[in-house]
This record gives C-alpha cells, structure tokens and sequence, in this order.
C-alpha cells in the first residue's frame, strides 16, 4: 500500500501447507501428524521434536524470504518501500516468520528508509468487519475475513461465484 492505496499484491504458493508438507516428508509422518508438530511449534508448546522442526522451518522461511525479498523489490519498482510490513495466515505464528522479516539484513537488502515495523494481523485490529459470533480469534481467520469483506463489497454484482461467497459470509454470520 501506498498513500492509503493498494498499489500491488503478490501471492505464491510457500506457506502453511507447503511448511506442512516439508515436515511431513523430512520427518518420514503423515500430513496431519506433521500439521500438529508444525501448529504445536508454532504456539510455543515442546515437543520431542522441536529442534527437528524447527530446523526443517528454518530452511523453509529462507526460501520463504527470498521470495518475498524479489517481490518486494519488484513492487518498490525503485522507490522506497513503506516501513511496516503486515502478516496474516496460520503460518505468520512461526517465529520464524517475522524474524526473517525484521532481520537487519533482509532490510538493508531492500530500499527501506528505515527497517520495517513486522505486524502479524489478529481480527481484533480488523475494523470493516466485525465478528459477533467472537468465535475468530486469531491471524489465521484475518484471512477468512478479507475474503468475506471482499464478498460484501462486490455483493451487487450478479455471477455464481459471488452468490457462493455471499452464501459462505451468510454461513459465517459475519
């Protein structure tokens, strides 16, 4: 964002699951037993594991970033980027995550004016929707939300796939 506007986004297909899928295949487990190791590492909770997980995150956030690192070089386009960087998703609760975003190294690497300020979203902060269900807790529903605002605003347009979002925020109760 730039002056209040969206001035590019990116998406690529390095998160939660593909962190999931590493471990699982590094450590020999199946998907869901990879997903608790990765959920329970990522909430702080021990495991005899941890050191392997964490070792196996690790490589996996250095690809992360360096995706990001050419991402966001290609949306400064030579201009400075803004100082705060915002993260939502299940994934953003890996320490990992926005330690290698604040890494002193990661912003000297990028045209910052100064290092940026690393906010992981919670739906708390969110102000154009409000959950009066209370049942949206964390970064990983910041998500969910955005899709349900994008669905309200383009509630006017007539086609199957907005009916389908409409019908999924009417399901939310949002």
């Amino acid at each position: 964002m730039r002056q209040g506007g969206i001035e590019g986004t990116r998406m690529f297909a390095l998160g939660g699951r593909a962190f999931t899928k590493s471990i699982a295949d590094r450590l020999e487990l199946p998907f869901p037993r990879a997903e608790a190791l990765k959920v329970d590492y990522a909430r702080g909770i021990a495991d005899e594991r941890e050191a392997e997980v964490r070792d196996i995150v690790a490589d996996d956030v250095a690809v992360w970033a360096a995706g990001v690192e050419l991402v966001m070089e290609e949306l400064a386009a030579g201009d400075l980027l803004p100082g705060r960087i915002y993260l939502c998703g299940g994934g953003s609760r890996l320490p990992e995550i926005p330690a290698a975003l604040g890494d002193d190294a990661f912003s000297r690497r990028l045209p910052f004016a100064r290092p940026p300020e690393v906010t992981i979203l919670s739906p708390e902060q969110i102000e154009t929707i409000r959950d009066d269900t209370r049942l949206l807790e964390d970064q990983q529903d910041v998500t969910p939300m955005g899709l349900a605002f994008q669905a309200i605003e383009l509630g006017g347009a007539q086609n199957p796939l907005d009916a389908s979002l409409r019908r999924v925020v009417k399901a939310m109760r949002i």
